[in-house]
Order: structure tokens, then C-alpha cells, then sequence
């Protein structure tokens, strides 16, 4: 072939590769720009499925095939016999599509992954105990290895979700159960820890022993009555649980109860109770009321619902104060948040503060813990936190 005409059909070619390239990468490029806007505002599955769906590998023709081997036999430059390859398609296919190879593909989902992983916080966290050096109370000597210890205790005192296949027993049954609960621990103006602490030692319980409902309510009573003399500074008479029992209990039975509940937990009450989570994490939140008053509620749904059964403290409480932040539009979740969160990363939190969330969009199923948490000592979070939940949703804005 002459030599004017060879350099013709190799300018055809090395134009028509440019094109089919200059194509294949404004393509990857639109693809990778909109996974990483869309991590950036939290949207991460959508990203991650726009790239799966966008990146699926056409099969190569087979004269593609015999280039690559040409190429590999000859040893010709990578750029010509890419240019053949291409060329050798163009014609087969006659329809000038973007031919996008494995390795194209490979680093666009790369790209993904990478503006994903940029959602998770990064940098160096603030020792924030350092500063309570001069305040004796806070311990802060100590405070790491007090809450390492606190999470080695959740492996043994969180309850497994003992409703499952449980034929006397049913979810609504325990609903009911735990906002009689509230209902009564409010009236006796206890502490939040001593809520927590009772229904924990009444899901422990239940995790070991068979119950008959007509006795369900003297258990909880018990419980309560063993959670206050735990947590509080003055605890109500048992005189005052068989009055709330209103005739249902007597001082005798509940008395009788306190020793059985205790015989059964092996008198075990070193529950690491979520609140103490919270107020850890409150303190890299610079302890902002609002944020914390929400997250105190949001916090106490995950002992509300059967469905948080199983689920340590600790990260229900960092889900909690996370979700709290993003219904105020706090900043964003930070190095030092997760530091004292327990250094739990955001896919971790996401099926947690998703139920949380379901919990919240759900019609009202606990009257008592609903009214306590709509009053103004507690800021009505539970009505803010529904009408944000709501705004929210109607933006499209994803939680996590």
C-alpha cells in the first residue's frame, strides 16, 4: 500500500478513536461527577446503583480479540493497536456506540466507592477530656477505660429479642407493658437511668423466664421497684407500687417478686446504661440542649419498640444523638463526634437510625411516652420530631 494512503487510513482511525474516547469519558465523567454530589449529600446507594447500572462491560467483538493478540505477539505500541480496535468495532457495529472496557468500568466504580468512603468523617479528634483536668468529678483519667469496660458489659446484658416464636407473649402485649411503665415512672419523677435500667431488667428476664400475662404487670412493677433503689437518692415505698397497681399487686407479691427477679439475674445489675452513652457523646456536641433533649427521646424509642431488642446501648445512643443532629441540621458528623460516639462508623448507625426513623413516621402506639416527650420540659421533641421526620421526607432527604 502506498505510504500516502496508509498515513490517510491512520489518521481515519486515530480520529475516529478520539471520538469514541472523548465520548467513553465525558460518560464516565458525567456518571463519576453525579456519584460524588450525590455522597455529598448523603445519597450514597443511589450513587453507588447509578454507577453499578451505568457500568456494564459490552463484549468485545472478536476482532477486538485477535488486536489485543496482535498486540501482545508484535509488540506494537498500546495507543495503535487500541485505535485498530476500536476502528475494527466502529465498522462492525455501524452505530458508533461507546465501547467502555472492564478497566473503564473498574475505575469508575472505584470513583464510587471512594466518594462514599468521603462521607465517613476523617482528620484528628479533640481531646476533649483534657480539658476536665482540673475537675476531679470528671475523672478523666480513668473515662476511657470506664467506657471500654461499659462496652464489654453490653455483650452480656443486652437481651436478645426474646418475642420471636414466643407464643404467650406478643409485641403489643410488651408495648403496653412499657408505657404503663412510663406512665408510672413519671408520676414518681424518677430519673431517665431508672427507666432504662427497669425495662432492661424486665427484657433480661423475659429472655430467661416464661411469663403468664396475668402476672406481667407485677413483673414490671418489680422491676421498677429494683431499678429505683439502684439509680435513685430516694426511692418510693413499695406501699406506693402497690397503690399505682391499683389492687393488682399487693406489698407482699411485689416484695416477693424483687427476690425472684434478683434470683434469676443472678443479682446482675451493671447494665451500661444508654444515658451515660449519650451524655459521653453530648460532650463532643458542646452539650446543646436541643440536640440532646431530642436525642434523650429518639434514645428512648429504641427501648420503647421490641424491634431495638438485641441492639447494644452504645450504638443506639450514638444513632440517637446523630439523628438529633440532623433533624436540628446541625453540622455535619464529625471526627471528634465519632470519637466519643464509640467510633461507630455511618453504616453501622444506618439500619438503627433507619428504624428509629420508621418509628417516628408511624402513627402513635406508646400515648404515655408520646404526651411525656410533647410537653415543654422536654421541648415537644416528640411533635417536632414528627413534623420534621415529615418535611424531611417530602424533601427527599436521605437520613444517613
Amino acid at each position: 500500500m502506498p505510504t500516502s494512503q496508509r498515513q490517510v487510513q491512520d489518521e481515519n482511525v486515530v480520529t475516529r478513536r478520539v471520538k469514541v474516547n472523548d465520548a467513553t469519558s465525558t460518560g464516565a465523567s458525567g456518571v463519576a461527577n453525579g456519584a460524588g454530589n450525590g455522597a455529598g449529600n448523603g445519597l450514597r446507594r443511589p450513587a453507588l446503583s447509578n454507577v453499578t447500572n451505568t457500568s456494564t462491560v459490552q463484549v468485545q467483538t472478536s476482532s477486538q480479540t485477535r488486536g489485543v493478540k496482535r498486540r501482545a505477539r508484535a509488540g506494537e505500541e498500546e495507543d495503535q493497536a487500541e485505535g485498530e480496535g476500536n476502528g475494527a468495532g466502529d465498522v462492525a457495529n455501524d452505530n458508533h456506540k461507546r465501547v467502555k472496557t472492564a478497566h473503564e468500568a473498574a475505575a469508575e466504580v472505584a470513583e464510587a466507592a471512594e466518594a462514599v468512603a468521603d462521607n465517613e468523617p476523617s482528620g484528628v479528634a479533640r481531646d476533649l477530656d483534657s480539658e476536665d483536668s482540673d475537675d476531679p468529678l470528671m475523672v478523666n483519667e480513668y473515662v476511657v477505660e470506664i467506657f471500654e469496660y461499659l462496652r464489654e458489659l453490653e455483650i452480656t446484658t443486652t437481651p436478645r429479642n426474646y418475642l420471636e416464636n414466643n407464643d404467650n407473649l406478643k409485641p403489643r402485649m410488651r408495648s403496653i407493658l412499657v408505657d404503663w411503665l412510663v406512665e408510672v415512672h413519671l408520676r414518681f419523677r424518677l430519673t431517665p437511668e431508672t427507666l432504662f435500667l427497669a425495662i432492661n431488667t424486665m427484657d433480661r428476664f423475659l429472655s430467661l423466664q416464661t411469663v403468664e400475662v396475668e402476672k406481667l404487670q407485677l413483673l414490671a412493677t418489680g422491676c421498677l421497684f429494683i431499678a429505683a433503689k439502684y439509680e435513685e437518692v430516694w426511692s418510693p415505698s413499695v406501699k406506693n407500687y402497690a397503690y399505682v397497681t391499683d389492687g393488682g399487686s399487693t406489698e407482699e407479691e411485689i416484695l416477693s417478686a424483687e427476690r425472684f427477679i434478683l434470683k434469676t439475674l443472678n443479682f446482675d445489675l451493671s447494665y451500661p446504661n444508654p444515658m451515660n452513652f449519650l451524655r459521653r457523646i453530648s460532650k463532643a456536641d458542646d452539650y446543646d440542649i436541643e440536640t440532646r433533649t431530642m436525642g434523650k427521646y429518639l434514645l428512648e424509642i429504641t427501648i420503647m419498640d421490641h424491634k431495638f431488642l438485641g441492639v447494644k446501648p452504645s450504638l443506639c445512643a450514638a444513632s440517637a444523638m446523630y439523628l438529633s443532629r440532623k433533624l436540628l441540621q446541625r453540622s455535619e458528623w464529625d471526627v471528634t463526634l465519632k470519637k466519643y460516639s464509640g467510633d461507630y462508623t455511618l453504616e453501622e448507625m444506618r439500619p438503627i437510625v433507619n428504624m428509629i426513623v420508621d418509628y417516628v413516621r408511624a402513627p402513635v402506639t406508646h400515648d404515655e411516652f408520646f404526651k411525656k416527650y410533647a410537653s415543654k420540659k422536654y421541648m415537644k421533641s416528640s411533635i417536632l420530631a414528627r413534623q420534621l421526620t415529615k418535611k424531611f421526607d417530602l424533601q427527599g432527604i436521605t437520613w444517613i
